[in-house]
């Protein structure tokens, strides 16, 4: 039994209650309840936590230049499936609703037929909502969308926030880390698997754990691509989020990816700040390519968001300074923009992965920059 963490207050008390009433819990449990416990998690508090007001800055923060782009990476979705109406847009994680009307304000000059045919549907399980976009609906679950002959389901950033279990390859054999709570203090205890998944998730993706791995497994990501690929019968999914190919994310080199943002600072304790922090992992973007597989999805492409947006042409948003001008605004504009591509960066630790369903493979102008799908499945390593 391993003891970490500072004693805690507030919801952290609630979580201790939990463990000496019923002994320790998964860590998916854990974070489940520190960032979703109605009223009391991080994202279910209340309290802001994008733009530079809150914990962190996402690419829509950084940039309109983001919504835009993607709006003509939805156009050219659309006219592959043969420019259906109604095409259902769903947002998922759309926290704000910034994003999805960013988009589609930009439609209205990018695809004027698209804006007519779009229907949004944004979904947001905390209580950040927005108004309503015009002629869609909000909705808390995916589940509570209804089901749709065409259309895209988009996320940006949401997979990294699934709850995860944390497990060890240790004596030859997988274990999981399970929380407990000790003299006021949470604390690590090893115990066998709480589910065979555990061990399926990584002889499906081709991964062989090692002496002294010790990772994190994302299940609920897993059963979301499922639940988002039964939800159309004709569309698209893309999945915008930090993460790497199982190869690479679960390589020696690599102990795990568990971060905590708090006040734009990052520590890797998820302990601390029970509820006042967010706690993150990267995706396993091969885990969702396999999980597509088995509800129809086919992979469309994978590479990086520079590669992504300079695909759909991000760089003809560059803004020339006026005549007789210092053209201050316009080289403002510039810099953001380049922080959504910056090698190193935004443009590099963000991977975009689109699957399809119900048609070919399209060729999308998304992936002509470069696609790295190939790094993505056993067989093609």
């Amino acid at each position: 039994m391993l003891e970490v963490g500072p004693p805690q207050t507030g919801l952290a008390n609630e979580i201790a209650a939990e463990i000496r009433d019923k002994g320790p819990v998964t860590f998916a449990r854990f974070m489940e309840m520190a960032l979703y416990q109605p009223g009391k998690g991080y994202y279910s508090s209340g309290k802001g936590v994008w733009g530079p007001q809150g914990d962190y800055i996402t690419s829509l923060d950084v940039s309109p230049a983001f919504a835009r782009t993607l709006a003509r990476g939805l156009k050219e979705m659309w006219e592959a499936l043969g420019s259906p109406s109604p095409f259902v847009f769903v947002e998922a994680g759309a926290g704000r609703g910034w994003l999805t009307s960013g988009v589609l304000e930009s439609l209205k000059e990018v695809s004027p037929g698209l804006s007519e045919a779009v229907v949004p549907r944004p979904v947001e399980r905390s209580g950040a909502k927005g108004e309503p976009p015009s002629g869609g609906s909000w909705h808390s679950e995916l589940s509570d969308v209804p089901p749709f002959p065409s259309g895209c389901i988009l996320s940006n950033e949401l997979i990294d926030s699934f709850p995860v279990h944390r497990v060890e390859f240790s004596g030859g054999e997988l274990r999981e880390l399970y929380v407990g709570h000790d003299r006021g203090r949470f604390t690590e205890v090893s115990g066998p698997p709480s589910t065979g998944e555990l061990e399926r998730y990584f002889m499906e993706t081709g991964v062989t754990p090692f002496e002294g791995m010790r990772t994190e497994v994302n299940l609920e990501a897993i059963r979301w691509i499922g639940e988002a690929g039964d939800l159309m019968e004709r569309g698209f999914i893309v999945t915008i989020d930090y993460g790497f190919p199982a190869a690479e994310l679960y390589s020696p080199e690599r102990m795990g990816s568990l971060m905590c943002h708090c006040r734009h600072t990052v520590n890797c304790d998820p302990f601390a700040n029970v509820g006042e922090q967010d706690i993150t992992t990267h995706a396993d973007f091969t885990a969702l390519a396999l999980a597509g597989r088995k509800h129809g999805l086919g992979v469309t492409g994978f590479t990086t968001q520079k590669n992504y947006l300079i695909g759909l042409g991000i760089l003809e948003e560059l803004k020339p300074p006026p005549d007789g001008s210092s053209g201050i605004e316009e080289m403002n504009f510039n810099r953001a923009l380049a922080k959504l591509i910056s090698p190193g960066g935004m443009g590099d630790t963000f991977k975009v992965l689109v699957q399809h369903k119900g048609i070919g493979k399209p060729e999308l102008r998304a992936f002509s920059f470069r696609d790295m799908a190939r790094s993505l499945l056993p067989e093609a390593s």
